[in-house]
């Protein structure tokens, strides 16, 4: 008889984890540049631009690791070819909220994240494996205890990079204002990836909208992720294609996500991933009013625990705190075709719900939510949800015992692997 506990499972999905090698060297570095400080003022960003424009392209250019360089103000560099960023010091965005409110409302200094590489072509940020240099630290810290501070528009994004083959190694993050990444562009490769968001006040300072990625770029992959947010892991929405993400830890997190209110995508692949302590795991949104169509979605070998959505799926989804607009045309969903669960093993937590909870009812709330639910489907119709498959999927409840399920639109298909249900799964009775 299979054990079906969630532990055993862990030990068996553990095994199904599988190193890769990945295309991360580009072409040969010419010249090699050292950003040096600026001993005149506060302020590294014109030492790093000038360093840049002096370096020009075939180039390294390394930042010191004996050193923290200070971007008091925004970086943006365009046209680059191949040329390597060297991230062996750490560099900080200021600490002052104020003054960092005041560049971001100002689009002469701030062109909407703080460090921005765009219209390139052989681009790779290196970090450091030292642990205790080669950070990129945002002080979000300063900000989370803010009231209000999930409305401020002036806080900072922090990476915009629209680059054709980009690679990202051992690039490490520490408490990041808000968003992380925004990636652009094709051929990525993103490997060993550390983003530390983690609050000391969950609750009371919550690390709000601290997403990982959001990804619409082409031929993506990102092997190696560890991460405490309180967003998603990475968000991939049209038109974005053909991308893959693996061997991921993940805590806190909103969820491994797809997202999807226009255009066409599809081929994502998210496997090997262990979360814990999170509010979603695996999981597609799906906006009301808004129709797009996506095709060939896999996320296989995860782990879920503590998680009140472990898997979520849903095609008409409504930000609960702000309800539906008005005028919103509620015929329309999401098209979404061959979408595959595969060995997934998901726990909920005793409690829905996390610090980014703040009205009544919160923003997440699900129709028949319970703590004993880990997978909820809910589609318009089988028109909109078509080749869904299922398999190895095994559900348990916050308290350890076989948990259930929630299904609408499907009811009555068949081939799925398991039945549109609202209870447990028969495998699992």
């Amino acid at each position: 008889m299979l054990d079906w506990s969630p532990f055993a499972l862990l030990s068996v999905f553990l095994t199904l984890a599988t190193a890769y090698w990945v295309p991360e060297t580009l072409g040969t570095s010419v010249t090699t540049c050292t950003v040096p400080k600026n001993t005149t003022g506060d302020d590294d960003s014109p030492s790093i631009t000038a360093t840049v424009a002096a370096c020009n392209n075939s180039s390294r250019i390394i930042f010191s690791g004996n050193e923290t360089y200070n971007l008091m103000t925004p970086i943006s560099f365009t046209g680059l070819t191949n040329v390597e960023f060297a991230i062996n010091g750490n560099i900080s965005l200021p600490s002052n909220v104020s003054y960092v409110e005041s560049v971001v409302s100002n689009s002469k200094l701030y062109p909407g994240h703080w460090i921005t590489i765009s219209s390139s072509i052989g681009v790779t940020i290196t970090g450091s494996q030292d642990a205790s240099t080669g950070w990129f630290v945002g002080h979000g810290d300063q900000w989370w205890p803010m009231a209000n501070n999930s409305d401020n528009d002036y806080r900072p994004h922090f990476f915009s990079l629209k680059v054709t083959s980009l690679r990202l190694r051992d690039v490490k993050i520490y408490n990041p204002v808000a968003w992380v990444f925004s990636l652009s562009g094709t051929d990525i490769y993103m490997t060993n990836t550390t983003l530390d968001a983690r609050s000391d006040d969950p609750v009371g300072a919550f690390p709000f909208n601290t997403d990982g990625m959001d990804v619409s770029a082409t031929d993506v992959v990102v092997d190696g992720w560890t991460s405490w947010n309180g967003d998603d892991v990475l968000n991939v929405a049209p038109p974005a294609t053909n991308v893959t993400m693996r061997n991921i830890v993940a805590y806190g997190t909103h969820g491994v996500a797809v997202s999807c209110s226009s255009g066409t995508g599809g081929d994502y692949l998210f496997e090997n991933a262990m979360i814990y302590d999170s509010l979603f795991g695996a999981r597609f949104k799906g906006s009301l009013g808004t129709t797009c169509n996506l095709d060939n979605v896999t996320w296989r070998n995860f782990s879920i625990f503590n998680t009140s959505y472990p898997v979520h799926f849903i095609e008409n989804y409504v930000d609960q705190e702000k309800g539906i607009s008005a005028g919103t045309n509620t015929s329309l969903a999401a098209y979404a075709t061959n979408f595959t669960w595969d060995n997934i093993a998901a726990m909920t937590s005793e409690t829905l719900g996390d610090g980014s909870c703040i009205t009544d009812p919160c923003w997440t709330f699900t129709d028949g939510e319970s703590n004993q639910r880990a997978l909820y489907i809910m589609c318009k119709d089988d028109t909109h949800c078509q080749d869904f498959h299922f398999d190895g999927v095994a559900l348990f409840g916050a308290d350890g015992k076989v948990g259930e399920m929630d299904c609408t639109g499907l009811e009555g298909v068949t081939g799925m692997g398991i039945p549109c249900t609202n209870g447990t799964l028969p495998n699992q009775s």
